[in-house]
């Protein structure tokens, strides 16, 4: 009978999620972002878009802090995307928010924790392009990317009558700004650039491993 036991203690013990990742033994692996608006005028009377109800919950999210954080911010010239960044210009038609790198551990499905992108992160227009949202990168057969990211954005002034027009509000009933998602999950590759697509806004992402 105690054998028994002991047997099914050993099974509980080592089934996924139940014991707590070891930070000495765990991969670790570089997470680099860039979310960006388009300063296209189209995207906003392409689609109709819906008035989001409520918001992104980040209640569950980790914020990117120093060394002893879950995600470790680096520094600017650790970045690997700049050539990247560099060609994604205004007169190209983007405007980049953020652009920001971090390691972190790479963990199952049940043990990886979300990280915080929030609008002290952003490069820029952080009071007329406000960015709040999660990513959540984990490993089970493959490695694979959460992004709920969120855009309250100033609606331009130039389109203001188009945009009422077109989500067929009275233009007296319209707000200073208008919300927009992006709620994807993606597989991804080490090395390789991902970008998820929205009319209004954009993020890439890329995955490096950390060498031990």
């Amino acid at each position: 009978m105690k054998k028994l036991i002991l047997s099914l203690f050993i099974m509980l013990l080592f089934q996924p999620g139940l014991v707590g990742a070891n930070p000495q033994t765990e991969p670790k692996i570089q997470v680099e972002i860039i979310i960006f608006q388009s300063l296209a005028l189209r995207g906003w009377t392409e689609e109709y878009w819906p008035d989001l109800d409520g918001i992104i919950s980040t209640a569950d999210s980790r914020r990117i802090a120093g060394l002893d954080g879950y995600a470790q911010r680096l520094d600017p010239d650790q970045r690997t995307l700049l050539e990247e960044a560099g060609k994604m210009t205004t007169d190209r038609g983007y405007d980049i928010l953020a652009h920001l790198a971090w390691q972190q551990p790479l963990r199952s499905n049940q043990l990886a924790m979300p990280v915080l992108i929030d609008p002290s992160l952003q490069l820029r227009r952080a009071n007329v392009s406000r960015l709040l949202g999660k990513i959540r990168i984990y490993q089970e057969r493959f490695i694979h990317a959460d992004v709920q990211m969120e855009l309250d954005r100033q609606i331009p002034t130039r389109i203001r009558e188009n945009f009422a027009n077109h989500q067929q509000i009275p233009i007296e009933w319209l707000p200073e700004s208008w919300r927009f998602k992006i709620e994807e999950s993606r597989r991804v590759r080490y090395g390789q650039i991902h970008y998820l697509d929205h009319p209004i806004f954009g993020v890439l992402i890329k995955i490096d491993r950390v060498a031990n």
